[in-house]
């Protein structure tokens, strides 16, 4: 009589990780944690899941230079504001990111909503970096409803779909979800990274950071 051992199969891992389109430490930290995925011996074992914080509800709804933006909300100068960007251009250059102090700001509800679509087309979490990218390179339609359009028709978004997105309110429930969800769990910023559903990594850490907690993750769910 022959037996057959029966090989254990490993779990996959599920990362959820919260955002917002303006955080530049999200810009950043989605980088970092996408090279320690990508550097991970399980990376296509791990599932990424991106939901949504938006950090400013009360941001102007129409575009105006991110240097006024956060004078305004900081109570800087505009002086230590571009002194604050400029430190972080630095930050994003060092990692292959391109960062301009001079570009555009606005409310990000919009750019929410419409990751919450792009989610029903496995885009979700392309849709944000593309989105990120424009803004932070400063391009200077990054918001148009035009730009919004084509990068999402470019993951396979149908573009009928984000302009019924953009002209009515839906998916403005599934923004308010994500970020309660968030600050029932402690988040009380982004980027807020989950791994496992019970490992949290709060804030941009470094991608050896990220890569330790996915080595401790995955020891979690399959040790």
């Amino acid at each position: 009589m022959t037996s057959t051992a029966t090989a254990k199969t490993s779990a996959r891992l599920t990362i959820d990780v919260w955002a917002d389109v303006l955080c530049p430490w999200c810009y950043i930290g989605e980088h970092r944690l996408s090279q320690a995925i990508k550097n991970s011996p399980h990376a296509d074992e791990i599932e990424l899941k991106i939901h949504t914080f938006q950090l400013d509800p009360n941001a102007p709804t129409t575009a105006i230079p991110t240097l006024e933006y956060l004078s305004k909300k900081y109570g800087v100068t505009q002086a230590q504001a571009r002194a604050q960007e400029e430190a972080m251009s630095r930050q994003a250059t060092s990692e292959g990111l391109e960062y301009k102090a001079d570009r555009p700001a606005r409310n990000t509800l919009d750019m929410l909503r419409l990751i919450h679509l792009a989610g029903e087309y496995d885009a979700g979490w392309d849709y944000l970096r593309a989105m990120q990218t424009e803004v932070f390179s400063g391009h200077e339609d990054a918001f148009e409803h035009a730009t919004l359009i084509r990068l999402g028709e470019q993951l396979a978004v149908p573009a009928e779909e984000i302009r019924d997105v953009l002209a009515t309110d839906r998916y403005t429930d599934a923004v308010h979800a994500d970020h309660n969800k968030a600050v029932n769990m402690g988040a009380n910023g982004v980027p807020f990274t989950v791994l496992g559903q019970r490992l949290g990594v709060p804030g941009a850490v470094s991608a050896e950071q990220y890569g330790a907690a996915i080595r401790k993750a995955w020891e979690q769910a399959n040790g």
